[in-house]
């Protein structure tokens, strides 16, 4: 592929997001709310100390990052879709660096593949082109875990520097803080690129990039020193959510499932409810078969990165990625066990990039033991991409801004957040 195909090729996929994602659920409780979140800061003009809601405690995320990114948008211009449009700038150019990154590490899949799937695969459409915080956590998530993948001794040929890695990941980590209560996991990550640095590269040099870590970190919290400044007691009090939950034992293999389920074509999950379903298929009947075809195609994606433990195989950057994948499902697994909530997908989606790079060693894998895979891998992304059409059809018509735009732009015109909708905060008396 040369670079005007792929430039054409990205042209392509990223006006597709962009449609895609203004064309997704738009009034739902959570979107709504994220979305009030940038609204109110724009129209009060005030400073937003407090983020994303965690509706089982009635408490906020600390920090304004979430209804600055929401907000910036309404700064460029004053138009309902521009928070949308600012989100998929941003999330294209970080799952951008995810196909890049892929296409370099794995050489027996068409690179038009990896980039299509990296952009269309269920997942990567249903949490990165609508307004809602897992989609940025997603976005910022990706630059993360490929700094972490340059120190980590997995790949022989790096290209990120180790004190620019580290840096990043410290930025990423404080910036994740203020968007969604998983950024935790990220700690575990950095102390083991750490630990495995020190052992590759000796103390000196380990403490060198210690440095720009603690940087990034502090960085990160620009934002949330506002909030620092003048705390609110009742809406910062999330540490209400950590609970110890042992009923997360008898979730191992719902999590592991859900785990690989972000790079896999897990239509259940983004299409909604059984009623949803069947109304999607009664007035979009053209996408049945995509529909049927797609589901069992998700299955056996599923079935295929667990079993892919036991192939044999002489990649040792895949038998790494093995283990980095192992200790990821642990981790997730035990940390449900302090959570009030259980293991929903979108939880933990953050994730997403580490099961994304791992699928295309499985197919490059499957590829070189079955011809017809690269065929049949070709019609699962036309299949892929048909389906999600009919999908924001049918979102649009009953899901999306356009239901009622009328409503956001008289908000704007008034300069009155309030005409769209109600912060749960101003319900509850407290937060922002």
């Amino acid at each position: 592929m040369n670079r005007k195909q792929l430039f054409l090729l990205l042209l392509a996929l990223f006006v597709f997001r962009v449609i895609y994602g203004l064309c997704s659920e738009f009034w739902f409780a959570d979107e709504l709310q994220i979305y009030l979140i940038g609204l109110k800061s724009y129209t009060t003009g005030t400073w937003p100390t407090y983020g994303p809601d965690v509706v089982y405690t009635n408490t906020q995320i600390p920090g304004a990052l979430q209804g600055l990114l929401v907000s910036i948008g309404f700064y460029i211009a004053k138009l309902p879709e521009m928070p949308a449009i600012v989100l998929n700038i941003f999330s294209f150019a970080s799952l951008s660096l995810l196909a890049y990154y892929i296409t370099r590490r794995i050489k027996g899949v068409p690179a038009w593949i990896i980039w299509v799937l990296c952009m269309t695969t269920p997942w990567t459409l249903y949490y990165s082109t609508r307004v809602v915080n897992p989609s940025y956590a997603i976005a910022l998530a990706i630059p993360f875990f490929i700094c972490l993948l340059e120190v980590l001794p997995i790949t022989k040929d790096k290209f990120i520097a180790p004190w620019v890695a580290f840096g990043v990941m410290g930025l990423v980590t404080t910036l994740i803080m203020q968007l969604h209560m998983s950024w935790i996991l990220l700690l575990p990550y950095a102390g083991i690129g750490f630990l495995f640095y020190l052992r590759t590269a000796g103390f000196k040099k380990t403490a060198l990039c210690l440095m720009p870590y603690i940087a990034g970190l502090l960085i990160g919290t620009l934002t949330l020193i506002p909030t620092w400044l003048h705390p609110d007691p009742q809406a910062g009090n999330v540490g209400a959510n950590i609970v110890f939950n042992w009923k997360n034992i008898g979730n191992a293999v719902t999590i592991l499932t859900r785990y690989w389920s972000f790079a896999a074509f897990e239509i259940p999950y983004v299409v909604g409810n059984s009623e949803e379903k069947w109304q999607l298929l009664k007035e979009q009947m053209w996408i049945a078969p995509f529909f049927l075809f797609l589901l069992l195609v998700g299955f056996a994606q599923v079935g295929l990165f667990i079993l892919s433990y036991f192939f044999k195989t002489d990649n040792e950057e895949w038998k790494k990625m093995r283990w980095l994948n192992l200790f990821t499902y642990l981790l997730v697994f035990a940390s449900f066990f302090f959570s009030i909530k259980g293991p929903s997908s979108h939880t933990f989606c953050m994730l997403l990039p580490l099961p994304m790079i791992y699928s295309f060693y499985c197919y490059e894998w499957l590829i070189t033991k079955k011809a017809f895979v690269l065929k049949l891998l070709k019609i699962i992304v036309i299949c892929g991409v048909l389906f999600h059409i009919g999908l924001g059809v049918f979102n649009y018509q009953h899901r999306s801004l356009y239901k009622d735009r009328a409503k956001v732009v008289k908000a704007l015109d008034e300069m009155n957040y309030k005409v769209l909708g109600t912060r749960r905060s101003d319900d509850l008396g407290y937060g922002y």
